[in-house]
């Protein structure tokens, strides 16, 4: 069988590994990180579907969950909006967990491990990536799947005719603060448990706070970086609105990107293919990416079991691409347009979508949930385009709605452009149609 690198240690390559090294294929997954450093310091909830489609299993002990998120608006006399709980369990679980069950289940199928090892970039043989570069050596291959995240130095350094690289724009990324504060007991409490308080600063990012038994999770988020003024400013904010949020912080505090676009364009070439956050494979409305990235994973990982030739071209590869765009990533575009939408609006905007329910829990449970193609259709957003008549002083609104309708109109129309078959050429050019409707769009 074949030789396979996992660069990095993402959710959607160990996955990928976990499959591959149970097929019979040598994986050997190459992570900067060691054992003891793997997982960011903060717990996430993670759909069970999505392990299911992976078919990895999930231990009895993590906490089954069903979240219920309120969406709080800047002006304290306007409403919020608790959605219902979702229908569907996730489990609750510490990163640094998740990520080493992953990799006890890719070891267990014959995976090789090599942690502490930074890959610097690709090794290249004419047109094919046959391997990695590290500081102790180079390391060959047949097939290089890049998991190493938003920053990749194996994508960031593959050559343009490859189209797979992407420059990363001010929109595409929020810089992420998460710390966990100490709870304190003896203060009120919030009724709810786990609120988003959108565009907290006008128009560049939003927070939450995440109330837990001993602990309250809190993120803050912005399009532009972070100082520490900023975070400093912030946390002040959320403590003087929420005093059970104690001053002391109990771990995490780091900041870090978190992809919000559109994924890559193209996702492999001759030798390569990318997954996760290298291929920016983010939901763009609900945060995480975890489960698309298990998802991801395994789809890559049985494109590359039945090219039984174990070729590992961009024509096999693409097999990949396409059922990646058809079952998550169109979808996931249409989640970019409408984010691409929110640097338009202000804070007093976003308050009177919520003040004349114009945007209700109905909106925003579709737009979180696999339904966000209804509320995205011709059909759905003319429904809130009828709401918006009744708003006085609404046109900049109607127009951003219906700027939206007309971009995704735009996309659908790309989308009909993508290759249903490999030629590096069509693929060229489906990535320049591509990446020129999402900077036609762009907030400038």
């Amino acid at each position: 069988m074949s030789k396979i690198i996992v660069a990095g240690a993402g959710h959607g390559g160990l996955t990928a590994a976990i499959k591959l090294a149970q097929a019979g294929h040598n994986v050997t997954v190459v992570e900067k990180q060691t054992r003891n450093t793997l997982g960011l310091p903060q717990s996430d909830t993670v759909e069970i579907a999505a392990f299911e489609y992976a078919g990895i299993p999930v231990p009895e002990e993590w906490e089954i969950v069903r979240n219920t998120i309120t969406f709080i608006p800047l002006e304290k006399d306007v409403a919020s909006l608790t959605l219902p709980a979702g229908e569907d369990d996730s489990v609750f679980v510490d990163r640094a967990v998740l990520i080493n069950h992953l990799i006890a289940l890719a070891e267990n199928a014959g995976a090789e491990l090599m942690l502490g090892t930074e890959i610097t970039g690709p090794v290249l043989l004419g047109n094919r990536v046959c391997g990695v570069k590290t500081e102790s050596g180079n390391i060959y291959c047949d097939l290089v799947i890049d998991a190493c995240g938003v920053y990749s130095p194996v994508r960031s350094k593959l050559p343009d005719y490859m189209s797979v690289n992407r420059e990363i724009k001010q929109y595409d990324l929020l810089h992420s603060y998460r710390g966990y504060f100490k709870k304190t007991k003896a203060a009120a409490q919030p009724k709810t448990t786990y609120n988003i308080y959108l565009k907290n600063d006008g128009t560049e990012g939003m927070s939450w706070l995440i109330t837990e038994e001993d602990r309250v999770d809190t993120l803050i988020c912005r399009f532009n970086r972070l100082t520490d003024t900023d975070i400093l400013n912030a946390l002040r904010e959320l403590h003087e609105d929420n005093p059970h949020m104690g001053t002391e912080l109990v771990f995490g505090g780091s900041v870090k990107p978190i992809p919000v676009c559109q994924p890559l364009a193209v996702l492999v070439a001759d030798g390569y293919a990318a997954v996760g956050d290298s291929a920016f494979m983010t939901y763009a409305v609900k945060g995480s990416g975890i489960g698309y990235c298990l998802r991801a994973g395994t789809m890559l990982a049985e494109c590359v079991i039945n090219d039984e030739q174990c070729f590992f071209n961009a024509e096999r590869l693409w097999e990949y691409e396409k059922r990646f765009f058809k079952e998550i990533g169109f979808t996931a575009c249409r989640l970019a347009i409408v984010k691409n939408a929110l640097p338009y609006l202000t804070a007093e905007q976003v308050n009177e979508l919520f003040k004349q329910k114009i945007i209700t829990t109905d909106e925003i449970n579709k737009l979180m949930t696999d339904k966000a193609d209804a509320i995205l259709s011709t059909k759905g957003l003319g429904k809130i385009k009828d709401k918006l008549k009744l708003v006085k002083d609404s046109a900049l609104l109607k127009e951003l709605v219906t700027s939206i309708a007309v971009w995704i109109g735009r996309f659908t129309v790309a989308e009909a452009a993508f290759p249903s078959k490999y030629n590096a050429d069509d693929a060229a050019k489906w990535c320049r149609k591509y990446n020129d409707f999402f900077d036609s769009i762009r907030y400038k």
